[in-house]
């Protein structure tokens, strides 16, 4: 594989106990080295966007910061720590952002094009965003194995 899929989830998280965060690193850290798959962002827009803006942190110093030193998570989430507003830390913050994350379902028309792409029924059931996006990561790279 050329490019890869991140296959980490929206609801991982390291000793912070930020969900996104540990997806976040691995989408930039392929991002810094080319080999992210296209279509997926790195930082901008959704729960990236949200995670940095959550946090007080810039997309500019976040992206020179993990292509300039290529962090362990262990030292990007300390970076973060650093670097992040301390009223965005606190249990209550990283709690309702967790809840942010963990809670959102996944708005329309993205719904009902990824029920399509997977072969999901399109009734009433309320998919949360990190299940469909799960779901559809695994997709992808179970057929990224099927080409090669």
């Amino acid at each position: 594989m050329d490019t890869i899929i991140p296959l980490i989830s929206n609801r991982s998280k390291g000793p912070l106990g930020l969900v996104h965060l540990p997806r976040l690193w691995l989408k930039m850290r392929l991002a810094a080295k080319g080999k992210l798959k296209e279509g997926y962002r790195a930082g901008k827009g959704g729960l990236d966007g949200a995670l940095l803006e959550a946090l007080g942190l810039s997309l500019d110093a976040t992206t020179s910061f993990v292509a300039g030193s290529q962090p362990t998570y262990l030292a990007f989430e300390a970076w973060v720590k650093e670097q992040a507003e301390p009223d965005r830390l606190t249990p209550e913050a990283i709690d309702r952002f967790n809840q942010r994350v963990l809670l959102f379902p996944k708005p329309e028309p993205e719904r009902s094009e990824m029920l399509d792409l997977l072969g999901l029924p399109k009734d009433d059931t309320v998919w949360i965003a990190s299940d469909l996006n799960d779901l559809d990561d695994w997709q992808g790279f179970h057929l990224e194995l099927l080409d090669e």
